[in-house]
Protein backbone atom coordinates (compact mmCIF):
# COMPACT_ATOMS: atom_id res chain seq x y z
CA UNK A 1 0.00 0.00 0.00
CA UNK A 2 1.36 3.46 -0.84
CA UNK A 3 0.25 7.15 0.22
CA UNK A 4 1.41 10.32 -0.49
CA UNK A 5 2.57 12.39 2.42
CA UNK A 6 0.61 10.52 4.98
CA UNK A 7 1.53 12.85 7.82
CA UNK A 8 2.12 16.02 5.39
CA UNK A 9 5.97 17.08 5.37
CA UNK A 10 8.51 15.86 7.87
CA UNK A 11 12.36 16.73 8.14
CA UNK A 12 13.40 14.20 6.38
CA UNK A 13 11.29 14.31 3.16
CA UNK A 14 11.71 18.20 2.70
CA UNK A 15 12.63 19.79 -0.30
CA UNK A 16 11.33 16.63 -2.21
CA UNK A 17 8.09 16.90 -4.61
CA UNK A 18 4.68 16.50 -2.52
CA UNK A 19 3.98 13.44 -5.01
CA UNK A 20 6.47 11.40 -3.41
CA UNK A 21 5.15 7.98 -2.55
CA UNK A 22 5.25 6.33 0.51
CA UNK A 23 4.99 2.42 1.54
CA UNK A 24 5.53 0.92 4.46
CA UNK A 25 8.48 -1.92 4.04
CA UNK A 26 7.67 -5.49 4.96
CA UNK A 27 10.74 -7.40 3.44
CA UNK A 28 12.68 -7.53 0.19
CA UNK A 29 10.59 -8.97 -2.37
CA UNK A 30 7.77 -6.21 -1.67
CA UNK A 31 10.89 -3.75 -1.82
CA UNK A 32 11.70 -5.18 -5.29
CA UNK A 33 8.36 -5.10 -6.74
CA UNK A 34 7.96 -1.59 -5.57
CA UNK A 35 10.61 -0.65 -6.60
CA UNK A 36 10.11 -1.97 -10.28
CA UNK A 37 6.02 -0.41 -9.95
CA UNK A 38 7.59 2.72 -9.06
CA UNK A 39 10.57 2.90 -12.18
CA UNK A 40 8.38 2.30 -14.62
CA UNK A 41 5.60 4.63 -13.18
CA UNK A 42 9.21 7.31 -13.29
CA UNK A 43 9.59 5.91 -16.87
CA UNK A 44 6.44 6.77 -18.08
CA UNK A 45 6.17 10.29 -16.49
CA UNK A 46 9.82 10.86 -18.19
CA UNK A 47 8.72 9.53 -21.84
CA UNK A 48 5.41 11.94 -21.00
CA UNK A 49 7.41 14.80 -20.39
CA UNK A 50 10.02 14.39 -23.35
CA UNK A 51 7.03 14.08 -25.77
CA UNK A 52 5.52 17.37 -24.61
CA UNK A 53 8.78 19.00 -24.96
CA UNK A 54 9.43 17.49 -28.66
CA UNK A 55 5.74 19.77 -29.95
CA UNK A 56 7.17 22.35 -32.30
CA UNK A 57 6.33 25.53 -31.73
CA UNK A 58 7.89 27.43 -34.22
CA UNK A 59 11.13 27.89 -31.92
CA UNK A 60 11.93 24.71 -31.63
CA UNK A 61 10.89 24.75 -27.94
CA UNK A 62 7.58 23.51 -26.39
CA UNK A 63 5.52 26.28 -24.48
CA UNK A 64 3.54 23.23 -22.97
CA UNK A 65 4.61 22.69 -19.45
CA UNK A 66 3.75 18.90 -18.29
CA UNK A 67 0.85 17.90 -16.26
CA UNK A 68 2.83 15.26 -14.71
CA UNK A 69 5.25 15.73 -11.45
CA UNK A 70 8.18 13.66 -12.10
CA UNK A 71 10.03 12.23 -8.99
CA UNK A 72 12.52 9.44 -8.99
CA UNK A 73 12.03 9.01 -4.77
CA UNK A 74 10.08 7.09 -2.89
CA UNK A 75 9.92 6.78 0.56
CA UNK A 76 9.81 3.78 3.12
CA UNK A 77 8.97 3.39 6.63
CA UNK A 78 11.57 0.31 7.92
CA UNK A 79 12.71 -0.03 11.65
CA UNK A 80 16.54 -0.08 12.40
CA UNK A 81 16.90 -3.92 12.83
CA UNK A 82 14.92 -4.78 9.55
CA UNK A 83 17.12 -2.32 7.67
CA UNK A 84 20.36 -3.50 9.33
CA UNK A 85 19.62 -7.07 8.40
CA UNK A 86 18.40 -6.30 4.73
CA UNK A 87 20.50 -3.63 3.91
CA UNK A 88 23.73 -3.70 5.42
CA UNK A 89 24.20 -7.26 5.99
CA UNK A 90 27.73 -8.35 4.55
CA UNK A 91 25.53 -10.88 2.18
CA UNK A 92 23.29 -8.30 0.96
CA UNK A 93 23.68 -7.24 -2.89
CA UNK A 94 23.97 -3.63 -3.58
CA UNK A 95 21.23 -2.13 -5.51
CA UNK A 96 23.19 -0.13 -7.97
CA UNK A 97 20.38 1.46 -9.84
CA UNK A 98 19.33 2.99 -6.46
CA UNK A 99 21.18 5.53 -3.66
CA UNK A 100 19.59 5.05 -0.09
CA UNK A 101 19.73 7.33 2.78
CA UNK A 102 18.26 6.28 6.16
CA UNK A 103 17.31 7.99 8.95
CA UNK A 104 17.02 5.57 12.52
CA UNK A 105 15.59 7.69 14.48
CA UNK A 106 12.49 8.53 12.09
CA UNK A 107 12.97 5.02 10.61
CA UNK A 108 12.77 6.97 7.68
CA UNK A 109 14.15 5.47 4.44
CA UNK A 110 14.55 7.59 1.58
CA UNK A 111 15.26 5.73 -2.18
CA UNK A 112 16.43 7.49 -5.14
CA UNK A 113 16.01 5.59 -8.39
CA UNK A 114 19.20 7.00 -10.35
CA UNK A 115 18.49 7.72 -14.00
CA UNK A 116 20.05 8.04 -16.86
CA UNK A 117 20.63 11.43 -16.01
CA UNK A 118 22.02 10.85 -12.74
CA UNK A 119 24.62 8.01 -13.87
CA UNK A 120 25.64 10.47 -16.99
CA UNK A 121 26.55 13.43 -15.14
CA UNK A 122 28.30 11.21 -12.31
CA UNK A 123 30.17 9.35 -14.60
CA UNK A 124 31.46 12.05 -16.58
CA UNK A 125 32.49 13.65 -13.21
CA UNK A 126 34.45 10.87 -12.37
CA UNK A 127 36.18 10.98 -15.87
CA UNK A 128 37.31 14.41 -15.84
CA UNK A 129 38.23 13.93 -12.04
CA UNK A 130 40.41 11.02 -13.02
CA UNK A 131 41.81 12.29 -16.35
CA UNK A 132 43.34 15.13 -13.83
CA UNK A 133 44.85 12.49 -11.73
CA UNK A 134 46.28 10.73 -14.74
CA UNK A 135 48.75 13.61 -15.13
CA UNK A 136 49.90 13.70 -12.15
CA UNK A 137 50.24 9.95 -12.08
CA UNK A 138 47.91 9.47 -9.15
CA UNK A 139 44.94 7.92 -10.94
CA UNK A 140 45.66 4.80 -8.93
CA UNK A 141 45.54 6.99 -5.69
CA UNK A 142 41.95 7.06 -5.00
CA UNK A 143 38.84 4.85 -3.85
CA UNK A 144 35.54 5.61 -5.34
CA UNK A 145 32.66 5.20 -3.93
CA UNK A 146 29.41 4.76 -5.85
CA UNK A 147 26.07 2.94 -3.99
CA UNK A 148 28.50 2.92 -0.83
CA UNK A 149 26.79 2.90 2.37
CA UNK A 150 28.52 5.39 4.64
CA UNK A 151 28.04 5.84 8.10
CA UNK A 152 27.10 9.21 8.90
CA UNK A 153 26.95 10.18 12.64
CA UNK A 154 24.19 7.05 13.16
CA UNK A 155 22.94 7.69 10.10
CA UNK A 156 23.38 5.94 6.29
CA UNK A 157 23.84 7.54 3.42
CA UNK A 158 24.57 6.84 -0.13
CA UNK A 159 26.06 9.70 -1.87
CA UNK A 160 25.78 9.35 -6.15
CA UNK A 161 29.44 9.15 -5.99
CA UNK A 162 32.31 10.29 -3.70
CA UNK A 163 36.39 9.98 -3.99
CA UNK A 164 38.81 9.79 -1.10
CA UNK A 165 42.94 8.58 -1.11
CA UNK A 166 43.58 5.19 -1.21
CA UNK A 167 45.33 5.15 1.75
CA UNK A 168 44.90 8.00 4.01
CA UNK A 169 47.14 9.23 6.15
CA UNK A 170 47.66 7.17 9.84
CA UNK A 171 44.17 8.33 12.29
CA UNK A 172 42.26 9.42 9.47
CA UNK A 173 39.07 6.63 8.00
CA UNK A 174 38.91 5.41 4.68
CA UNK A 175 35.60 7.39 3.32
CA UNK A 176 35.14 9.70 0.93
CA UNK A 177 36.91 13.27 1.27
CA UNK A 178 34.50 14.40 -1.85
CA UNK A 179 31.29 13.74 -2.27
CA UNK A 180 29.27 14.21 -5.58
CA UNK A 181 25.18 15.18 -4.92
CA UNK A 182 23.09 15.07 -8.71
CA UNK A 183 19.76 16.50 -7.89
CA UNK A 184 16.56 16.83 -10.38
CA UNK A 185 13.34 16.48 -8.91
CA UNK A 186 14.44 18.22 -5.32
CA UNK A 187 14.28 21.11 -4.40
CA UNK A 188 17.66 23.55 -3.54
CA UNK A 189 16.61 23.49 0.10
CA UNK A 190 16.87 19.73 -0.04
CA UNK A 191 20.24 19.58 -1.91
CA UNK A 192 21.59 21.87 0.82
CA UNK A 193 20.25 19.73 3.74
CA UNK A 194 22.11 16.84 2.16
CA UNK A 195 25.45 19.19 1.47
CA UNK A 196 25.54 20.00 5.65
CA UNK A 197 25.13 16.58 6.22
CA UNK A 198 28.35 15.64 4.43
CA UNK A 199 30.47 18.40 5.31
CA UNK A 200 29.03 18.63 9.05
CA UNK A 201 32.16 17.26 10.71
CA UNK A 202 30.46 15.64 13.29
CA UNK A 203 28.17 13.76 10.69
CA UNK A 204 29.83 12.88 7.16
CA UNK A 205 32.90 14.75 7.55
CA UNK A 206 33.51 15.13 4.33
CA UNK A 207 35.90 18.44 2.70
CA UNK A 208 34.28 18.97 -0.50
CA UNK A 209 30.65 18.45 -2.00
CA UNK A 210 29.94 19.11 -5.33
CA UNK A 211 26.34 19.41 -5.63
CA UNK A 212 24.95 19.31 -9.42
CA UNK A 213 21.62 20.61 -10.00
CA UNK A 214 19.95 19.80 -13.53
CA UNK A 215 16.46 21.41 -15.07
CA UNK A 216 13.93 18.48 -16.81
CA UNK A 217 12.31 21.72 -18.01
CA UNK A 218 15.26 23.35 -19.77
CA UNK A 219 18.90 22.80 -20.92
CA UNK A 220 20.92 24.63 -18.14
CA UNK A 221 23.05 22.77 -15.01
CA UNK A 222 24.43 24.27 -11.77
CA UNK A 223 27.73 22.92 -10.38
CA UNK A 224 28.45 24.14 -6.81
CA UNK A 225 31.59 23.76 -4.76
CA UNK A 226 30.66 23.47 -1.07
CA UNK A 227 33.40 23.48 1.92
CA UNK A 228 32.79 23.20 5.61
CA UNK A 229 33.61 26.81 7.40
CA UNK A 230 35.23 25.88 10.59
CA UNK A 231 34.69 29.43 12.26
CA UNK A 232 31.11 29.74 11.61
CA UNK A 233 30.20 26.23 12.00
CA UNK A 234 28.09 25.96 8.51
CA UNK A 235 28.59 25.35 4.58
CA UNK A 236 29.76 27.74 2.91
CA UNK A 237 30.03 27.99 -1.30
CA UNK A 238 33.23 28.28 -2.43
CA UNK A 239 32.19 28.20 -6.28
CA UNK A 240 29.20 28.42 -8.61
CA UNK A 241 28.69 27.27 -12.20
CA UNK A 242 26.45 27.85 -14.07
CA UNK A 243 26.16 25.78 -18.04
CA UNK A 244 23.28 26.92 -20.05
CA UNK A 245 21.84 26.27 -23.95
CA UNK A 246 20.00 28.68 -25.69
CA UNK A 247 17.64 27.47 -28.73
CA UNK A 248 20.43 27.73 -31.61
CA UNK A 249 22.53 25.30 -29.37
CA UNK A 250 24.90 28.38 -27.87
CA UNK A 251 26.25 27.07 -25.26
CA UNK A 252 27.09 29.73 -22.13
CA UNK A 253 29.39 28.90 -19.39
CA UNK A 254 30.26 31.31 -16.27
CA UNK A 255 32.33 30.55 -13.60
CA UNK A 256 34.68 27.96 -14.81
CA UNK A 257 37.05 26.35 -14.47
CA UNK A 258 35.97 23.82 -10.90
CA UNK A 259 38.99 23.66 -8.66
CA UNK A 260 39.16 20.64 -6.06
CA UNK A 261 42.10 21.43 -3.48
CA UNK A 262 44.48 18.97 -3.43
CA UNK A 263 45.03 18.79 -0.02
CA UNK A 264 40.97 18.66 0.58
CA UNK A 265 40.81 15.04 -1.39
CA UNK A 266 43.95 13.49 -0.48
CA UNK A 267 43.96 14.76 2.90
CA UNK A 268 47.66 15.85 2.37
CA UNK A 269 50.16 18.49 0.93
CA UNK A 270 51.13 18.14 -2.63
CA UNK A 271 54.21 17.46 -3.52
CA UNK A 272 54.92 19.95 -6.12
CA UNK A 273 55.71 20.80 -8.88
CA UNK A 274 53.75 17.13 -9.70
CA UNK A 275 51.12 17.58 -7.61
CA UNK A 276 48.82 19.95 -8.06
CA UNK A 277 44.86 21.20 -7.45
CA UNK A 278 42.54 19.06 -9.96
CA UNK A 279 41.02 21.25 -12.15
CA UNK A 280 38.31 20.44 -14.23
CA UNK A 281 38.37 22.85 -17.42
CA UNK A 282 35.56 24.51 -19.10
CA UNK A 283 35.81 21.88 -21.79
CA UNK A 284 35.19 19.41 -19.49
CA UNK A 285 32.75 21.18 -17.71
CA UNK A 286 30.27 21.78 -20.97
CA UNK A 287 31.15 17.68 -21.52
CA UNK A 288 29.12 17.65 -17.83
CA UNK A 289 26.59 19.38 -18.73
CA UNK A 290 26.03 18.35 -22.57
CA UNK A 291 25.70 14.02 -21.21
CA UNK A 292 23.13 15.93 -19.19
CA UNK A 293 21.30 17.47 -21.70
CA UNK A 294 21.60 14.14 -23.98
CA UNK A 295 19.97 12.13 -21.62
CA UNK A 296 16.99 14.24 -20.75
CA UNK A 297 16.21 15.44 -24.25
CA UNK A 298 17.84 13.32 -26.37
CA UNK A 299 14.56 13.27 -28.69
CA UNK A 300 15.14 16.87 -29.28
CA UNK A 301 18.63 17.19 -29.84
Amino acid sequence: MSHINKNGQDHDSEGLPLSVRRYDYKDKDQFAQILTIERERLLDSMRSSREISDIDTGSGRSEQEPTTEITEYIIFSIDPTTFNQDFLSFDTIPILSIRTSYNPDTKTLIVKMVTGEHTGVAFEVHKAIDRALLQMGLDGAINQYSAVDIDVNGRNKQADMGWGPRRPPRGCPKRPSVVLEVAVSETKKKLLQDVDLWLDPLRGNANVVIAIKLSRRRAIITIDSWIWDTANGKSTNSQHIEVSENENDEVKLSGGPLLIPFRLLFLRDPETPRETDVIIDNEWLQSIAERGWEMQFSNSR
